[in-house]
């Protein structure tokens, strides 16, 4: 829906304005739309996992709900509750399209100047045009005597000479000038140098997206990543303005300060001129998605292609086989539908490992948001945008490049992205390093160093069966149903698991989940993660046991029954707990006691399937390489030739090609 007709003569009026027009009628629309204002944009920022940014150039609190009848952290739903503001997220529930008709703006005390008002203030101050968008610019300064000189050409270093450039230049010389035009509408000479810029609504700057079938409209605003040139734009002139504000208020050295104005100045005028063009023009298309990103040349791979795929890796990502040079063998779980392990990220979000493939879904609407060949190391966790995983046998330092781990990976949930080291700042240090299968102790990697205080805790053949969201706990046992959680940062046990073996007491509630019946004598698979999870937040200790028996404060809270538990997590906050199984997906508010959505994961099964006509280990080799044998059959026929396939097996699959994976889950 476009903007109502006012704001959207408003709107031209400043970012369209006809050459025709007087410096008042700008400045009369300015003032309008900063008196219609919502607030300040306060962040530069649009999107986080897909949320809006509070305070940034998409947020709800400013522009009005995304999803209809609905607040931004979904407390108040509803007609019901039509016209109430969210006291948590401060965000108005209604109906109403206030997204195509609330405008924000950003704040300038420093001043900005409108390339239309810039005749004006040469007129005023006796310079040219010219000279005032060079003046604007930093190209010339002026001195305390009123020449202008080259910026290149003054002298910073003499104390003797006083200049001033940019915007507060201009600014500070129109305070002492007066318009007659200007002061018989009420206005100073000096409003000629903005000190607020109007920001248009989202509705006039949408996100951009594949069409994608059966998707509702506020999945398609928040997972889009083709934001348009318009916010990027606008997210430039804010992060410029918000910085040379803050400049302004520690009172920088005049030097910095003018820098900063300088720079968004520019950014501006730059975003004026995209404004200023029609809506289809081509400046303001969309850019492209982000994909896969060439993976990084070192040591044996210099030879690399970059942007090919490794044999059976892509490009950056773990190896899946490391036996026989990863070009013969590769083991197999019995099920390739089996999840090995999942995690709970934040927007809203499910990873979850299968044997050959990886999901990335929205799980609150079914959406699978991202598909990619799995892979052998298991999923350890998340870290912000992050998602970590490590080998089986843990990890080691290189020698030749003391940044790196090798064995721990890091895939950015954004772009699917694999980094292989350096690795960021905030992402864990601590993990469990093993040498022989007997041995494990907790290494601080970035020290170079085993942890401060480290000991075995676990018993024999130990291993990392579970960490917490906030990676500071790590369940280290030779078993899922043994062994001990120690402290990261001291070293030392906190919980032995043999301490919390008592029964599920009568009154304790049960919530029935989906999917195959437990087996109590069944052993974990070294393909199949562990049903456990551990949390602690706000010093309560929560704890997945073995058997689908939550534990909080010392006693069992909570039993899952009807179904089995193949792999658990818990969110950040640790509020949410994730379960997951061969069937379905859960996630279950732990406060609660209550189940949050339901996923139908059977769909899953037809697309991860063996084919009849091809020999095990060339099956292994197409689902380990492409993930889904669908993946693999819209490769050309050379790739598949060359992995072993025969023409006769070949022309076997192209007959009778197996589904591709969902693009949504249903819930059940």
């Amino acid at each position: 829906m476009p903007a109502p007709p006012d704001l959207r003569a408003l709107l031209d009026a400043f970012f369209r304005p006809a050459p025709s027009s007087r410096p008042v009628q700008l400045l009369r629309a300015a003032a309008e739309l900063r008196a219609r204002s919502s607030g300040a944009l306060t962040d530069a920022a649009m999107l986080d996992f897909g949320r809006p940014i509070d305070g940034g150039p998409w947020c709800p609190r400013l522009f009005g709900p995304i999803e209809s009848l609905r607040c931004r952290c979904g407390r108040i739903v509803g007609p019901e509750h039509r016209g109430e503001t969210c006291e948590r997220c401060h965000v108005l529930c209604t109906d109403e399209p206030l997204r195509e008709q609330r405008v924000a703006h950003i704040e300038a005390p420093f001043g900005l100047v409108h390339p239309m008002l810039a005749a004006r203030i040469g007129a005023l101050l006796g310079l040219s045009l010219s000279q005032v968008f060079a003046v604007a610019d930093g190209e010339i300064v002026i001195l305390s005597d009123g020449r202008l000189v080259l910026h290149e050409d003054v002298d910073l270093d003499d104390e003797e000479v006083s200049f001033e450039t940019g915007p507060r230049a201009l600014r500070r010389r129109l305070a002492d000038v007066v318009d007659p035009e200007l002061t018989a509408a009420g206005l100073s000479a000096e409003a000629l140098v903005l000190t607020s810029v109007p920001v248009p609504p989202p509705g006039d700057r949408p996100l951009y997206h594949e069409e994608w079938p059966d998707e509702d409209r506020w999945f398609r605003a928040l997972w889009s990543q083709r934001v348009g040139s318009d916010n990027r734009a606008l997210q430039g002139l804010v992060a410029r303005a918000l910085r040379a504000t803050r400049m302004l208020e520690l009172d920088a050295p005049a030097i910095l300060l003018d820098r900063d104005c300088i720079a968004a100045q520019r950014a501006f005028e730059a975003a004026l001129d995209l404004l200023a063009r029609p809506p289809d023009a081509p400046e303001r298309a969309p850019g492209p998605l982000d994909g896969w990103l060439p993976a990084p040349v070192h040591g044996d791979d210099e030879d690399h292609v970059p942007g090919t795929l490794y044999p059976f890796r892509l490009a950056g990502a773990p190896a899946v086989s490391d036996a026989y040079e990863r070009q013969i063998y590769h083991r197999a779980p019995h099920r390739p539908d089996v999840p090995r392990a999942c995690v709970l990220v934040e927007g809203d979000r499910a990873l979850v490992q299968l044997g050959y493939a990886m999901l990335l879904v929205h799980w609150p609407t079914g959406h699978v948001l991202r598909t990619m060949p799995s892979t052998e190391a298991r999923l350890l966790g998340a870290a912000g945008r992050w998602a970590l995983f490590g080998d089986k046998f843990g990890r080691q330092l290189d020698l030749a490049d003391p940044t790196v781990l090798r064995g721990l990976y890091a895939l950015h949930l954004n772009s699917g992205t694999w980094l292989e080291g350096p690795y960021p700042e905030d992402l864990p240090a601590i993990f469990v390093e093993k040498d022989q299968p007997e041995d494990a102790w907790l290494t601080d990697w970035r020290g170079q160093r085993g942890a401060t205080g480290a000991e075995d805790g676990s018993g024999d053949r130990a291993d990392e069966w579970a960490r917490s969201p906030d990676h500071r706990y790590i369940w280290m046992s030779s078993a899922p149903d043994d062994g001990a959680i120690l402290d990261t940062e001291r070293g030392v046990v906190v919980l032995m698991i043999s301490h919390m073996r008592e029964p599920a007491g009568p009154d304790v509630p049960t919530l029935a989940l989906t999917g195959p019946e437990p087996d109590e004598d069944a052993e974990i698979d070294d393909q199949v993660g562990p049903a456990i999870a551990i949390a602690r937040p706000g010093g309560e200790w929560r704890v997945l046991l073995p058997g689908g028996k939550l534990r909080r404060d010392g006693r069992i809270a909570l039993r899952f029954t009807e179904a089995a538990v193949e792999c658990a997590a818990f969110d950040p906050t640790g509020e949410r707990l994730l379960l997951v199984n061969r069937d379905a997906l859960h996630v279950v508010d732990v406060a609660g006691n209550e189940l949050l959505a339901r996923l139908d994961l059977r769909p899953l099964a037809p697309a991860l399937a063996f084919p009849e006509v091809l020999p095990p280990e060339l099956a292994d080799l197409l689902l380990a390489r492409w993930g889904t044998l669908a993946a693999a059959l819209a490769e050309p026929d050379e790739a598949l030739l060359e992995l072993g396939l025969d023409a006769e097996q070949l022309a076997a699959l192209r007959a009778e090609p197996p589904p591709a994976l969902p693009d949504m889950l249903s819930g059940t």
